[in-house]
């Protein structure tokens, strides 16, 4: 562990077969969690890839910085099993212009979502 890092348990907005209709109370409470962790963190930086914990965190990190409390630079990487098109996480960071930088690892993404970094295959 680096010295001065810190890892803390966060809860997932959606579990995987888990209903859309109930993933909304599920999102709902991920959603304080994470507000109320990265207010009381107050990170550098978010690194995520998703899926169900990311969305609560990038938004959680996203008011920080529309607020001017502190300015928290926000990277997402995309699966490298997303080839032809992006999660849902990732779709919503890139529509929603959240992330700082949104990492694919196929160059087909990079075209089709031309303000996404195509930098290969990480793992």
């Amino acid at each position: 562990m680096l010295q001065g890092s810190k890892y803390m348990q966060i809860y997932r907005s959606r579990e995987v077969g888990q209903s859309y209709l109930t993933s909304i109370g599920t999102t709902l409470v991920a959603m304080v969690h994470a507000l109320w962790l990265i207010f009381k963190i107050r990170p550098d930086v978010i690194l995520c890839n998703g899926p169900g914990t990311c969305i609560p965190l990038c938004i959680a990190g996203f008011f920080l910085k529309v607020l001017g409390v502190k300015r928290v630079t926000i990277f997402y990487v995309e699966s490298i099993a997303r080839v032809r098109k992006l999660s849902l996480s990732g779709l919503l960071l890139y529509k929603l212009h959240l992330a700082d930088q949104l990492f694919v690892q196929w160059p087909q993404l990079k075209q089709k979502y031309p303000k996404v970094q195509y930098v290969g295959r990480l793992m």
